[in-house]
């Protein structure tokens, strides 16, 4: 019934916490020179990657939305979410779903973003070792 609204307000959170991480990388960008050696992860900046994080909350949110909508879960108009005119019971159900559904929808979208971040580092710094080697062997 609601269970889009987690995702959402965790995309909310994570945006606010994307503007943060920037503005301290672009503070911190102007002290640091170039690294001396290249550390794993470093090469796609931590805003970047907060920003995919957003990108597929808000995407699960709309996604489910529409097949709410689509279902006459969520109505385009006041009340919009049809459970509350329901009554008390249906207002449990619903922060029930929340809790079960919307949490584990989150925490799904959170591991595949962890680990696709993850494997993209590796690849890059796998990457990166391997021109390193080669620029070493050609010296």
């Amino acid at each position: 019934m609601a269970c889009f609204t987690v995702s959402a307000l965790a995309a909310l959170g994570v945006g606010a916490a994307k503007y943060i991480v920037r503005h301290h990388e672009k503070k911190n960008e102007l002290k640091v020179a170039e690294p001396k050696e290249y550390k794993f992860g470093s090469e796609v900046k931590v805003s970047k990657k907060l920003g995919y994080l957003e990108l597929a909350l808000w995407a699960g949110s709309f996604v489910l939305a529409g097949e709410h909508l689509i279902h006459g879960e969520v109505s385009p108009f006041p009340p919009f979410l049809t459970a509350v005119s329901e009554g008390p019971d249906a207002v449990r159900e619903m922060l029930t779903e929340m809790g079960t559904v919307g949490v584990a929808m989150l925490l799904t979208i959170v591991a595949a973003w962890g680990i696709g971040v993850f494997l993209v580092d590796l690849i890059k710094y796998r990457r990166h070792k391997k021109a390193e080697t080669k620029a070493l062997e050609a010296k």
